[in-house]
């Protein structure tokens, strides 16, 4: 009899109800302690936090599973995924003058320790995404014609984080074409942009946990051992009749 607590567990349906809940029971937290909703909204506020905290569960979750598995194949996935998180902590111009995306960081007079640095991160990461381009779009692509549902997950999240970038800093990305917006609209693209990447991060997260869920139905397959021949005993062979035995058998069949 199948176990149906553990089929529990591994619904993809409690995964997404368990993520809101959390999501939303951080950010009852953040409504009760900020003085403003300008507080909830900002930088390092209690939305980007919960936003954070999901990107680094999925690369966590990535992690671990690659390492119990042993299927380094994998490592591109949980890397992408992290740098995901920690920018969301502003991990990515922490700890050097300028971002480690931005190219005055590489230009300027900076230290260069910190130029050697953010290239190292930005080299791993182009290599990170074009390992995701080269192993996991062809796969990506065929679950979309399959109307698989992670893909279509993934689908969604993309188009929620493209959203979200297109809307940071739309007054400021406006204003060279001659258009302005006032404080409330610009104000509002900026909150779109956040509650748009808590619910990215939320479905990465599914998507991450539908990928587990979907591996673990599928053994890992063992290598085969190699089998090594025995040696092969000769048969005992009787020793055939001689030329003259044999003409003297024909001989005395003739005289009979």
């Amino acid at each position: 009899m199948p176990d149906q607590t553990d089929d529990r567990r591994r619904d993809p349906l409690l995964l997404f109800a368990l993520s809101c809940a959390l999501a939303l029971g951080w950010l009852m937290v953040g409504m009760v302690t900020a003085e403003t909703v300008t507080d909830i909204f900002a930088e390092s506020g209690p939305i980007e936090q919960t936003s954070a905290l999901f990107l680094l569960l999925s690369a966590l979750a990535l992690g671990v599973e690659m390492v119990r598995r042993r299927d380094w194949g994998r490592w591109h996935l949980a890397v992408l995924v992290l740098a995901a998180g920690l920018r969301e902590l502003d991990w990515d111009k922490a700890f050097t003058d300028s971002g480690i995306l931005q190219l005055r960081l590489y230009s300027g007079d900076g230290p260069l320790g910190h130029k050697i640095a953010g290239a190292a991160v930005v080299i791993l990461l182009v290599w990170a995404g074009l390992r995701l381009l080269r192993r996991n779009l062809p796969d990506w692509l065929r679950a979309l014609r399959g109307r698989d549902v992670w893909a279509w997950l993934m689908l969604a999240a993309l188009a929620l984080y493209g959203v979200a970038k297109s809307l940071d800093g739309l007054g400021r990305k406006l204003a060279p074409w001659g258009i302005e917006i006032s404080d409330w609209a610009n104000r509002t693209a900026g909150r779109s942009e956040e509650a748009m990447e808590l619910f990215g991060a939320i479905l990465i997260l599914q998507v991450v946990g539908l990928s587990l869920i979907r591996r673990a139905a599928t053994p890992k397959l063992r290598t085969p051992e190699p089998r090594i021949p025995k040696p092969r005993t000769p048969e005992p062979r009787s020793a055939a009749p001689s030329g003259a035995a044999t003409e003297g058998a024909r001989r005395r069949g003739r005289v009979t």
